[in-house]
């Protein structure tokens, strides 16, 4: 045994479950990265970035990274040095035309985002435009999602970046000269040895819950109900929203909204509950708004917003891949005032907070470690490919795709909420002055949004497919109102309490 514990060890790292689910689920039409937006002061030329970028690659050593994917997928890939690797095959340079304003480099950016990442390099891109309203210069940060969740990734980015302008250049580690990759006989042995440790993992496990029969009991009733409550949630009907009608296609538009933190903060220290809930309160009015403006019958259904929840302990901090559960926010999709909106909010989250829902996620999530990464592979082969027909015969025959209009998936869109740094960060000298998160569609999610927070301020990134949200700014334009209104009551409120207060001591 002690020998085994040794031998496995010395694995290559290998995907989670998690993790992995990012891969087996991608389709071409729904792509799995994650990313940002990126404004920097001044002209940045592309030697010099690169230069900047070569510098920190031991700093990052998952960017020289490749997935190794296993024979007949029998364990999940594992993540191995690529001895091909050139950080001049991810950075990519484009120059917009004089006169470029900032709604068609979006157009240009979303271009460049959109596509699939090259599986057989490591699974990122950054794509370098110069030019930007003005001579800014703006960086597309592709990563996938197997790679990364919000909070790692964010971790990565602030790696790539400096703290001042005028930071010494990065020291340089020794010479990076990657293995061979391992061959398909070398990785089916480790997988299997893999397995094996795996297994052996589960029968200590069950020999310790069968020295305390009712530990055990307790724990699979207790899976149970969670997995039963769970599925009694997503089963309850929500709103049919557009933007949920079809599979979404490989376009991809972007807008964003960018708010004052201390505005936010005073919206939460005036009306109660927290910044998280007042932007949830912000984007399910925007959705109500949205959805009556253009008559849509909700037939009184709620709205339901997917909000991924960092589930990463303190000892994880700087660890990459994927630690997330989800926490399910269900809304009413009927317009009202933004104050009203925003108690609602309040009441639907500290009831979740309450029932623990997004730890009762994260243990159906841990679940899926028991299905064998065999299955999760035929499975996604069968179910991307299915969605890929699916999008392509529709968009030969539009009528057909307008004849049959899906059910939501359970949730109608999702919020991310990313913290990122409250100070300037800097790139080649060069002062970062915004970032704007982007967020993967796919199925019929038509519609999400990551709202990242930099520097005092909070940027909400709305990205759509613009088959099924081809007015974006509308919702855009919604959000922003509904701020608007926020932030009047709060003055009201804060008016109201100075009064009070300035009569009782009077």
């Amino acid at each position: 045994m002690p020998g085994l514990r040794k031998a496995a060890a010395k694995l290559p790292h290998r995907l989670s479950s998690q993790d992995a689910a990012f891969v087996y689920g991608e389709s071409y039409h729904g792509p799995l990265h994650v990313g940002c937006i990126t404004y920097f002061d001044g002209r940045i030329d592309l030697d010099e970035f690169v230069a900047h970028m070569e510098a920190r690659m031991h700093l990052l050593p998952r960017y020289r990274q490749r997935l190794a994917f296993v024979p007949l997928n029998l364990a999940h890939a594992t993540w191995e040095n690529d001895p091909e690797f050139n950080v001049r095959n991810h950075v990519h340079w484009h120059s917009l035309p004089p006169g470029t304003e900032e709604q068609q480099f979006l157009k240009a950016a979303m271009k460049v985002f959109a596509p699939m990442l090259d599986r057989g390099r490591p699974l990122w891109e950054m794509h370098l435009f110069r030019g930007v309203d003005g001579d800014r210069t703006a960086i597309v940060w592709k990563m996938h999602h197997c790679l990364v969740d919000g909070v790692s990734g964010m971790e990565l980015l602030s790696a790539s970046l400096d703290l001042r302008p005028d930071c010494p250049p990065a020291y340089l580690a020794k010479p990076f000269r990657p293995a061979r990759l391992p061959g398909p006989a070398k990785s089916l042995m480790l997988g299997i040895l893999d397995i094996v440790q795996h297994r052996l993992e589960e029968a200590r496990r069950a020999a310790e819950f069968a020295e305390k029969p009712f530990a055990a009991a307790e724990r699979l009733a207790r899976t149970a109900y969670i997995a039963g409550r769970m599925v009694q949630m997503l089963w309850r009907p929500i709103v049919a929203a557009p933007w949920n009608a079809r599979l979404v296609n490989a376009g991809r538009s972007l807008n964003y909204l960018k708010l004052s933190f201390n505005h936010l903060r005073a919206v939460r220290n005036a009306l109660g509950g927290t910044v998280n809930d007042a932007v949830l309160a912000i984007l399910s009015e925007a959705g109500a708004r949205y959805l009556a403006y253009h008559r849509f019958d909700t037939r009184g259904a709620p709205l339901r917003i997917g909000c991924p929840v960092s589930v990463r302990r303190q000892g994880e901090r700087g660890a990459l891949g994927n630690r997330v559960s989800m926490m399910f926010v269900e809304c009413s999709s009927a317009p009202m005032a933004a104050e009203e909106r925003l108690a609602s909010v309040i009441r639907e989250t500290t009831g979740l907070k309450n029932t623990g829902e997004a730890a009762a996620f994260e243990v159906l999530v841990e679940a899926g470690d028991w299905i064998p990464p065999a299955l999760l592979g035929l499975g996604s082969i069968l179910t991307t490919g299915a969605v890929d027909a699916a999008v392509r015969l529709g968009q030969a025959l539009p009528g057909i795709s307008r004849m049959f209009a899906l059910p939501p998936l359970g949730i109608n869109f999702i919020a991310t909420n990313v913290p990122g740094a409250q100070i300037p960060m800097y790139l080649a000298g060069r002062r970062m002055t915004s970032m704007i998160g982007c967020v993967p569609l796919a199925a019929n999610i038509g519609y999400s949004v990551a709202i990242v927070t930099y520097n005092q301020e909070v940027v909400f990134g709305l990205m759509a497919e613009p088959t099924l949200m081809p007015d974006l700014d509308r919702m855009r334009a919604y959000a922003a109102e509904v701020f608007e209104e926020l932030m009047s009551a709060a003055k009201t409120s804060a008016g109201a309490d100075h009064g009070c207060r300035s009569k009782t001591i009077g």
